[in-house]
């Protein structure tokens, strides 16, 4: 989409923030020394936030073109000198296929709903009196191994260095991400006594509190499922709840839950900044799926595990309807035949 100059002089006249990244899925893996280009876009707008949709493409030297393997959406927000939401941002307008923006408004306006309806859902989940086990559907996939979600736990401790800080004097959200999904990856990877793990999908990270060199960082990740089950109308094996039919989808996969704490040096009091969801894969040597061999501990009488692992079921029904609203149309490279110049 061509933004014209309007919004691109608003956007180089103040600070952007990201504010969350809504989902990112990782089509095929990324080796280190690959090439790996991407293309962004802004697809919507507010007052002061805009989403940006961002598409990866790896550079495949047998095939000799470049790979769809990636794709995300992200929000970010306009600030003002005092570092708070700066309002005025222009709309969107495309001259050559003006239903182009107005079919991506109408997207981020269902995104907005979704959004809603799962927050709604996780914090009743809170509120609840009791959570029971005829509440959560586990499946016996013959695991040799069940531990409670307390032992997964992995915990950890960092600050950050001046290379790390954005134009507004605060660490990139994308710094922090990163740290957040090898903190993931090796709870998954200790779950599941495996080195062989990568991450799939990441989802909801909103950041609600900005991170400075003065901040020490904690990061709490934790297994939060140990197996999907995912909503979809099949005939076969497949059972309800709450009039949604169900069907597992995959035993090689886990989720693990990272929370993000945030305290000033020389101080103990810490306040929770963000909450993330980490999609890890499990693979043999040959980086093929392996069956997950462990499993998560149901007790009722541990009723946080409880419900953290409701809230993971509730998180699964979501998926569906939160992949065709975040996974839109990958871009196309702006420079189709930039392969051939490599």
């Amino acid at each position: 989409m061509n933004i014209d100059d309007l919004l691109l002089t608003s956007v180089a006249c103040k600070g952007i923030a990201t504010i969350s990244v809504d989902r990112v899925d990782f089509k095929s893996q990324i080796a280190h020394g690959d090439l790996v280009r991407l293309e962004g876009e802004v697809v919507s707008t507010g007052s002061s936030s805009l989403a940006v949709q961002i598409t990866g493409y790896r550079h495949d030297i047998e095939a000799g073109k470049f790979v769809h393997t990636l794709s995300a959406i992200m929000t970010c927000v306009a600030l003002d000198k005092n570092m708070q939401a700066s309002p005025g941002l222009p709309k969107l307008m495309d001259p050559t296929d003006p239903e182009y923006v107005n079919k991506h408004q109408e997207i981020a306006k269902q995104r907005k709903e979704l959004a809603a309806r799962w927050r709604g859902v996780q914090e009743a989940v809170d509120k609840l009196p009791h959570v029971s086990v005829d509440m959560l559907k586990t499946c016996n996939y013959g695991r040799s191994l069940v531990v409670p979600i307390p032992d997964t736990l992995i915990e950890v401790q960092n600050s950050f260095l001046p290379k790390h800080l954005n134009r507004n004097n605060t660490i990139f959200g994308g710094e922090v991400l990163t740290w957040m999904d090898k903190v993931a990856l090796y709870c998954a990877r200790n779950f599941t006594k495996n080195q062989n793990m990568v991450t799939v999908s990441m989802n909801r990270i909103f950041f609600k509190l900005p991170i400075t060199m003065d901040d020490i960082v904690t990061m709490h990740a934790r297994v939060s499922s140990a197996r999907y089950v995912y909503p979809i109308k099949l005939a076969g094996n497949m059972t309800t709840f709450d009039g949604t039919i169900l069907v597992v989808r995959s035993r090689h996969h886990l989720e693990v839950e990272v929370e993000v704490f945030v305290g000033r040096i020389g101080s103990r009091e810490r306040r929770r900044s963000h909450t993330g969801y980490f999609t890890v894969a499990n693979l043999d040597r040959s980086y093929r799926m392996k069956q997950i061999s462990t499993g998560l501990k149901v007790d009722e009488n541990d009723q946080e595990s409880m419900r953290t692992l409701l809230k993971a079921q509730h998180r699964w029904l979501f998926d569906d309807q939160e992949a065709k609203l975040l996974n839109l149309e990958p871009l196309s490279l702006s420079t189709p035949n930039a392969a051939s110049k490599l």
